[in-house]
């Protein structure tokens, strides 16, 4: 193995019509992911606060979740445009004023949601302030989101050597965040409350969710302080000293004109629509905490099978930079639907009674570690293809239009995806009513039944399967490949030669 080689990308191309980052930039400026996923995992747990904390029953849980998300798709072409059209500050940069702004609202909001407010109402009066803390913490979540995700890595570099290295820190970040919350969560907070999720235990990890968020925020400002300026930052933003205008009519251009934006709606959407439902917590609980009846246990052998993933994926990220986002996106969905059939075949074997083995140790539990890393590391390298197509596909809408505007491509995609992905937590919750789950939500320790078998196993394993066929589908119609980015990349070199004259 040529490791030389491998960490090249680190280093960029030394080719002068690319923009490199410095490897510590790539490194800590990704960190916002981490801080994003941290208030994701929490809000996994809004439905347990609407029931225990607001008195809201099961089945308008489901309803609610699936308004909030509506909702945050709307706010997100709000955002964008303010965001694509507001100067490159000089002390606080763009970038890093809106990763701070979204990450104050959403702690405020967590904190009335989790500690201030639960308890204190409950029927109409709940569902009332409930949603209303809700919507700010959506509001704050998308300035969070528009500010980083969608910028971070277009803003860091445009080598294409460069690009895997960066969207494969940002994934092992989107993973570290569940992972540090969800096993501080399992081993030092549940403990406390009989492995209850209650108001109290909640309100406990609220607080060490924030701070954890914040920690990770602050790793942005360090990896992002040289590139969030007027002299690097402004200079993408104005293309030579004109402010990009943006608004409805360009947001509405870039879903018509710009067919890889289209593809990239495809192959984003439909996986979202399929992990949102597997990852809801309800499944979840089903899944570690019903079938496998060991939580801990689980817990730990889900952190193993992701952390021995990485190295994989860094694998899967050289991968993608030497034969590009499409031809990977096709390889590893396909990889990923045979995985996916054969631990659903592995589990179906040991039917609901028998997946309590895999709490137990033994050959049973080392396959299901096999599996459960097989999984993750296909999943995160098409994570790592995915963010990567981003980029691209912000980059040759620069080259397209002439605008550089990471917020609205972001908005364009996260709009589209939350309103149809949102069905995930809606089909969850359906799916845990129609087997007798109505009023109370699945807790460890109930009863392992064929219902919470099927209905555990087809959402988690079987549903994701539908959405790596699409994105073989629309891989068809992508044209980004490696050779067509770097044509592009060498026509918005000549674009700003253009501009400085």
């Amino acid at each position: 193995m040529n490791l030389k080689k491998i960490f090249a990308g680190m280093f960029g191309s030394n080719d002068p019509k690319y923009r490199t980052a410095k490897p510590w930039e790539m490194i800590f400026a990704g960190g916002t992911s981490a801080a994003k996923m941290a208030f994701y995992v929490l809000m996994m747990y809004a439905s347990y606060a609407m029931n225990a904390g607001f008195g809201i029953a099961v089945t308008v849980t489901g309803i609610i979740i699936q308004a909030k998300t509506i909702f945050d798709g709307v706010t997100d072409p709000i955002v964008a445009v303010i965001y694509d059209r507001l100067p490159v500050f000089k002390h606080i940069g763009k970038i890093r004023l809106f990763l701070l702004i979204g990450w104050a609202t959403c702690s405020i909001a967590a904190l009335l949601m989790f500690r201030i407010l639960a308890g204190k109402f409950s029927g109409v009066a709940g569902i009332v302030v409930f949603c209303l803390v809700y919507a700010l913490f959506v509001v704050g979540y998308t300035i969070m989101s528009i500010g980083g995700a969608s910028t971070i890595s277009s803003a860091l570099t445009n080598d294409p050597k460069q690009r895997p290295f960066v969207t494969f820190v940002t994934t092992v970040y989107q993973y570290i965040g569940p992972i540090l919350v969800n096993t501080i969560l399992a081993f030092a907070v549940l403990p406390k409350y009989d492995n209850q999720y209650n108001v109290e235990s909640l309100s406990e990890a609220c607080v060490i969710f924030i701070i954890t968020a914040f920690i990770f925020v602050m790793f942005s400002f360090i990896g992002l302080h040289r590139i969030d300026t007027p002299e690097i930052l402004g200079e993408m933003v104005a293309m030579g000293g004109k402010q990009t205008k943006v608004g409805i009519k360009e947001i509405v251009n870039i879903f018509k004109e710009n067919v890889p934006m289209r593809c990239y709606l495809v192959t984003g959407i439909t996986d979202k629509i399929a992990s949102n439902s597997a990852t809801q917590t309800i499944v979840l609980t089903m899944l570690n905490g019903i079938l496998i009846a060991n939580y801990k246990a689980a817990t730990m052998i889900t952190n193993a099978g992701t952390i021995i993933s990485f190295v994989f994926v860094f694998l899967g990220g050289v991968y993608i930079a030497k034969k590009g986002v499409k031809v990977a996106t096709k390889v590893w969905s396909a990889v990923n639907i045979f995985i996916n059939i054969a631990i659903f075949a592995f589990l179906l074997y040991l039917g609901p009674t028998g997946m309590a083995q895999i709490g137990k140790g033994g050959v049973v539990m080392m396959v299901y570690v096999v599996f459960t890393m097989g999984v993750n590391a296909s999943k995160m390298i098409l994570n790592v293809a995915e963010g990567m197509m981003r980029a691209d596909v912000i980059d040759y809408e620069l080259e397209r239009s002439g605008n550089y505007m990471p917020g609205t491509v972001g908005a364009v995609y996260s709009l589209t995806e939350k309103v149809i992905a949102s069905f995930g937590s809606t089909i969850a919750a359906v799916a845990v009513a129609a087997i007798g789950y109505k009023t109370v939500m699945p807790q460890m320790g109930d009863a392992a039944t064929w219902p919470i078998f099927w209905v555990t196993v087809i959402l988690t394993y079987g549903f994701p399967i539908l959405g790596w066929l699409c994105n073989i589908i629309a891989m068809k119609f992508y044209e980004l490949d490696y050779d067509r980015m770097a044509e592009i990349q060498e026509n918005i070199a000549e674009m700003k030669k253009q501009k400085r004259k």
